[in-house]
């Protein structure tokens, strides 16, 4: 199986997270799935980070890709046709803005 963990799901399986829950943790361990860590994730901590929200992430910042390899995850890399695929699926009509 090929699973895409969201940025929050990484974060809590490298900080063993009890957030986390247990089907998720027995997913990702499984050695036969193949586990995909979107670049996104990297922008997205790397925001947080330089926002002073998510101080604690900084080291991860700093070799996210060596951390993801050293989990065995693979990187998927985002291009442009990505982009646009993913902005034409299905979903909300409006794009909602949250403070953070």
């Amino acid at each position: 199986m090929r699973v895409l963990l969201d940025t929050h799901a990484l974060l809590w399986w490298l900080s063993d997270d009890t957030a986390l829950p247990r089907s998720a943790r027995k997913i990702i361990a499984e050695t036969k799935n193949t586990v995909l860590v979107s670049a996104a994730s990297a922008w997205e901590i790397a925001i947080k980070v330089r926002l002073g929200k998510l101080p604690a992430a900084a080291d991860l910042v700093s070799d996210f890709c060596g951390q993801v390899e050293r989990e065995g995850f693979d990187l998927l890399v985002i291009s442009a046709d990505h982009g646009i695929r993913g902005g034409l699926l299905p979903g909300p009509t409006r794009i909602h803005s949250t403070a953070c």
